[in-house]
């Protein structure tokens, strides 16, 4: 399974130090990334590097591949953090294993 990871600046002002972390469910395993920035992986969790700045509706696509480990309803996570975002932006992506 890839899941492709989009951010857009939706502001009026570039936007700094873009964090994407995600977490894999048990039932998963990490087998590569790409993206603007590099990833570092620890365990289920991958944490991409920050990215030094988004001009105002740019976008960067940040990209997880991953391999089912045993059958299951999962949840994959994404949390985005940046210098200009009060709080977290969290997204849930739910993936039926086969």
């Amino acid at each position: 399974e890839t899941y492709e990871i989009v951010v857009t600046n939706q502001g009026s002002a570039p936007d700094t130090n873009i964090v994407i972390e995600c977490t894999l469910p048990a039932e998963q395993k990490y087998v590569s990334s790409e993206g603007p920035t590099q990833a570092t992986v620890s365990g289920q969790n991958v944490k991409f590097g920050p990215l030094a700045s988004l001009a105002p509706k740019a976008k960067a696509v940040w990209k997880v591949v991953v391999q089912g480990l045993k059958e299951g309803d999962v949840r994959f996570r994404v949390k985005l953090t940046s210098d200009v975002l009060e709080s977290s932006v969290d997204e849930t992506e739910s993936t039926h294993i086969y």
